[in-house]
């Protein structure tokens, strides 16, 4: 059961949209915000399907329809029972619909591309299409953009009429001077009381104000920063509070460091002062706001986006996007605390049943958290640094030092793949049996102890060994599954680990910590032995 439950937890990576570490292959908000919206097509009335249906262009059709029927591919993979018969048709289906020479509904494959699943469709494993996905998501990253600007636009262009209706007859008019009549007499009696009751109102609506925190309240919180940031992508209005940030962190150089103030000038400049952002459509500021700062900036508009801009300017556009925060979006995100439960009940509803069930079985079990799910494209990601030799054996000795039976898990990951490689070559069977006995007496049935040398359920390695020739080519697919899904919960530390130094130094930095690591075991060691 608990083989199982790691497919499952595996299986969730994939349904999921939320990304946690930066994607070797994938970068920015919009891969992630178009996946999200794949993954809710099938509630959601296929709106992003039917836009590149409209579109005419037929590569769009295809590669949308091509991510579908891939999706159905790779839920063979994570049934409790696997079926081999039904993936061979299901990549036979998919190779000859969107992937051959002659396909009805080409995605525009490289040949090369092409020619490696050829190659290694039989057997048919789950990351066949890899490369294919990489490639549609490419291309279908173009569409979703332009459908976002077009929603923006037509969003922009909606006008707001106000009409007020009357209705006049003879009793209106009769009830309406009576009214007028009894109004009279009651403005008498209570002109003295108008002046305290709109002193009270004042009074209650200045305690409503100050009673949510303001935009420099949510700065020094780093959770609040970080939900208002959420709900700022999901509006897709992120630009506002990144351009405040840095800002803001250029105000603080100004009095440490000139230099670096000068280079972050720069930096601000050309992100945020242009036509897509502080000139364009969806400025923060006004038409009359823009032109001054054009105009302290030292003239017109070319001249203001490539000379350096002084602190003035900066604070001048720095006011313009907090008013704009502070006024239209810190209000909203305020208010969309207060139904966040109901509002995520909502989504949940959209999401296949199937899904949910999965995902609660497996956050049962203590798998998954909110912050361990990602998209395919961060499965995409891993897979690939994993494939590289000296990514992986950077990623090999990181994962080591959290623990010995890790840093073998990326070993038999490897040896898989190998494995996996020479029964696509179609070498003769006592070759592949071979690679097979190996595997498991390296890492499953091991004669050095422990025998089971990698971290997978012991059930699961006794049916690997007991039933080794009855799963066929698919053997080790639990297993290796398992694997992934456990070193993927370390991929997103050692991102950061390697964007924060230098490629050569990352490797010196990796041994000193096993020094370290060493030193610590000898020690403990030696005063256990002392104490006996």
């Amino acid at each position: 059961m608990k083989a199982c439950y790691s497919l499952l937890y595996n299986y969730v990576l994939f349904v999921q949209g939320k990304s946690v570490a930066s994607s070797v292959v994938f970068r920015g908000s919009g891969i992630e915000s178009m996946l999200q919206s794949l993954y809710l097509e099938n509630r959601a009335g296929y709106y992003f399907t039917q836009f590149c249906e409209k579109s005419g262009n037929k590569l769009w059709k295809n590669c949308v329809y091509f991510w579908f029927d891939l999706q159905a591919y790779h839920q063979l993979f994570y049934q409790e029972t696997l079926q081999p018969f039904q993936i061979c048709q299901q990549a036979q289906f998919l190779y000859a619909t969107y992937i051959a020479p002659s396909a009805s509904m080409d995605t525009g494959l490289h040949q090369n591309k092409k020619n490696m699943i050829y190659h290694k469709i039989d057997p048919a494993f789950e990351d066949l299409f890899d490369p294919a996905e990489e490639h549609i998501l490419t291309v279908l990253l173009e569409p979703w953009m332009k459908m976002v600007e077009e929603d923006k636009y037509a969003y922009r262009k909606v006008e707001l009429v106000e009409e007020t209706q009357q209705l006049d007859s003879v009793y209106f008019r009769e009830l309406q001077a009576l009214h007028q009549v009894s109004s009279s007499k009651k403005d008498e009696s209570t002109v003295a009381d108008t002046g305290a009751l709109k002193e009270d109102q004042h009074l209650h609506q200045a305690s409503k104000e100050l009673a949510g925190p303001s935009l420099s309240d949510l700065i020094h919180d780093k959770e609040k920063l970080e939900q208002f940031q959420a709900f700022l992508d999901k509006h897709s209005a992120s630009m506002d509070l990144m351009c405040w940030l840095d800002i803001e962190e250029f105000r603080k150089m100004l009095q440490k460091d000139e230099e670096k103030s000068d280079e972050k000038s720069k930096d601000i400049k050309t992100k945020y002062l242009n036509n897509e952002y502080f000139f364009g459509p969806n400025s923060p500021a006004t038409r009359e706001q823009q032109e001054e700062v054009l105009m302290h900036s030292g003239g017109g508009r070319r001249q203001s986006l490539h000379d350096q801009l002084s602190a003035t300017v900066l604070l001048q556009v720095q006011q313009c996007v907090q008013k704009r925060l502070e006024k239209q979006w810190l209000p909203l995100f305020l208010a969309d605390e207060h139904h966040g439960a109901e509002e995520e009940a909502k989504v949940n509803c959209y999401k296949p049943c199937s899904n949910w069930l999965l995902q609660k079985v497996a956050k049962k079990l203590g798998h998954v958290d909110n912050k361990s799910v990602s998209s395919s494209s961060e499965i995409l990601a891993f897979r690939k640094a994993l494939l590289d030799p000296e990514t992986a054996n950077l990623f090999q000795r990181f994962v080591a030092l959290k623990g010995d039976l890790l840093g073998n898990g990326v070993l038999f990951w490897q040896e898989v793949q190998k494995y996996k490689d020479l029964c696509h070559s179609h070498c003769a069977d006592a070759i592949v049996q071979k690679k097979i006995t190996a595997i498991i007496d390296c890492f499953i049935n091991s004669a050095i102890p422990p025998a089971l040398q990698i971290d997978i359920p012991p059930e699961l390695a006794k049916k690997i060994v007991e039933h080794r020739k009855e799963l066929g080519p698919y053997i080790f697919r639990e297993a290796q599954m398992s694997i992934f899904a456990l070193l993927f919960k370390f991929w997103p530390e050692f991102c950061k680990f390697q964007n924060n130094l230098e490629s050569d130094k990352i490797l010196a930095s990796l041994e000193k910590k096993k020094e370290k690591e060493t030193q610590k075991m000898e020690g403990i060691t030696i005063c256990h032995v002392n104490w006996e």
